[in-house]
């Protein structure tokens, strides 16, 4: 039975719309993130920089607010992230610059469902 674009079994809403409802999509599987990989997901449009650091998963938005440069082709060194066209770095974890100059980019809530990789919101600073 579906109502609004919902499936229900009964009253139960599946997990996937459950997701969905509350913010969150799902962008990869688990298995295609290996620690230490970093791959570019869409969310809403959005071009969204997704990182397996040591099997934890951290999102950001993918343009830098320099001058948009791709965040997924930067040098990742820890938790740090550098623009690859003017070494402006950025905190995966929080969207923070690390520079002091006041940039900062999107950071999103990241969850693993079922093998499933789920963004979702972001996050309020």
């Amino acid at each position: 039975m579906e109502k609004m674009g919902h499936r229900f079994d009964g009253d139960i809403i599946q997990a996937e719309d459950r997701a969905a409802m509350d913010g969150f999509q799902k962008v990869a599987r688990i298995d295609e993130l290996l620690p230490g990989q970093s791959k570019l997901v869409t969310v809403n449009a959005r071009a969204i920089a997704l990182f397996n650091i040591d099997g934890k998963l951290y999102a950001i938005h993918n343009s830098c607010p320099h001058e948009g440069g791709p965040l997924i082709e930067g040098r990742l060194k820890g938790f740090v992230v550098a623009c690859p066209w003017h070494d402006l770095a950025f905190d995966i974890r929080n969207g923070q610059g690390t520079d002091g100059g006041g940039y900062c980019v999107g950071s999103y809530e990241v969850r693993v469902e079922g093998g499933d990789v789920m963004v979702g919101p972001r996050r309020k600073i």
